[in-house]
């Protein structure tokens, strides 16, 4: 049977097709989806499915398979495929990638009329609206697709084979001078913004914006939910423990203060530090602690960050909680 159908088969709990036993005795299977209209009849169910799944070949050998469009194929792969591997809301950004820049232009036709040609225009399109990252992840995207397409038999060869990734520079975070976290924290500390206290959080803890609505706050310890974790690999949560930096603040840290939308967080932070991110507050936290003298292997552990890949950070390296609760200490400045 071919793949196509195979994946079929385990998506409709173990039917290829639907199946019915009509009035006058007869079994009879059809399939209608994709852009295909298959219907076999016979006396019996074994026949009816051998005719079934020859009928299936023929239309694999004529290309009939690759009459699907590209959205059909697109939304079954993001269903079966993605979907139960990434986060929903990973889920929902690739979906809302394909709607935004794939589907008006190529999203209604068929997978094997998708040429070269109609890729590179569409990366072109957006190439021009200065939308270089977007280009690069709409690549990245359409060509997983093709690719399985290519493995699931609806296709014979992939039009992205001579396409190339558009170039697109990571901008890395970049953290605030002394001086400029100094008068960032006083600006927060003295003015009346609903994101104050969460931006004063996130600069002396180094915790992500979308980790903030799961922060526990007890006299010595921030803890967090690690949001940079796969799907089904289970709930991570880690320590930061409180520095002398964040102690003057910590009766402000309430859940009342902290209930920020992340949205806000970030559009807000233009008034408190034009040219900088939210996200240069971690890059801050994490700076500050290895100018302090904390280890690189301790700051990580705090951030959130993989260890090095070696033995002894993987296997042999176990900081406790009084050790950390001492080192924090060096974080003053």
């Amino acid at each position: 049977m071919p793949k196509f159908f195979r994946s079929e088969f385990r998506l409709q709990g173990g039917e290829v097709a639907h199946a019915r036993k009509k009035k006058n005795g007869t079994f009879e299977i059809r399939y209608r989806r994709n852009g295909i209209n298959l219907s076999v009849s016979a006396k019996s169910l074994e026949l009816a499915k051998e005719r079934f799944i020859k009928k299936l070949c023929e239309l694999q050998d004529e290309g009939g398979l690759g009459d699907v469009t590209f959205k059909d194929y697109a939304e079954q792969w993001l269903e079966i495929v993605k979907k139960p591997q990434i986060k929903d809301d990973t889920l929902h950004n690739y979906r809302r990638m394909l709607c935004l820049y794939v589907y008006d232009r190529m999203g209604e036709k068929l997978l094997k009329e998708i040429r070269p040609l109609d890729v590179q225009k569409l990366l072109n399109e957006i190439l021009e609206c200065g939308l270089e990252r977007t280009a690069a992840n709409v690549y990245v995207i359409i060509k997983a697709i093709f690719e399985f397409a290519v493995a699931d038999d609806i296709i014979a060869k992939s039009p992205m084979r001579l396409i190339k990734k558009p170039r697109h520079e990571m901008k890395h975070g970049v953290a605030l001078s002394v001086e400029e976290e100094r008068a960032f924290v006083r600006a927060c500390a003295e003015g009346s913004s609903p994101c104050r206290y969460a931006y004063l959080l996130l600069l002396f803890t180094g915790i992500r914006r979308s980790e903030l609505a799961s922060a526990e706050i007890s006299p010595d310890w921030v803890t967090v939910v690690t949001s940079k974790t796969r799907k089904g690999a289970g709930v991570k949560k880690r320590k930061i423990p409180v520095s002398p930096m964040l102690r003057p603040f910590m009766p402000y840290m309430t859940k009342e203060n902290l209930s920020v939308s992340p949205d806000l967080l970030t559009r807000g932070i233009a008034a408190f530090l034009p040219g900088h991110h939210l996200h240069d507050l971690r890059h801050t936290f994490i700076t500050r602690c290895q100018e302090c003298g904390i280890s690189r292997e301790l700051a990580s552990l705090w951030a959130g960050h993989r260890p090095d890949n070696t033995v002894t950070s993987n296997v042999y390296t176990h900081l406790g909680e009084r050790f950390q609760l001492e080192e924090i200490k060096k974080l003053k400045y």
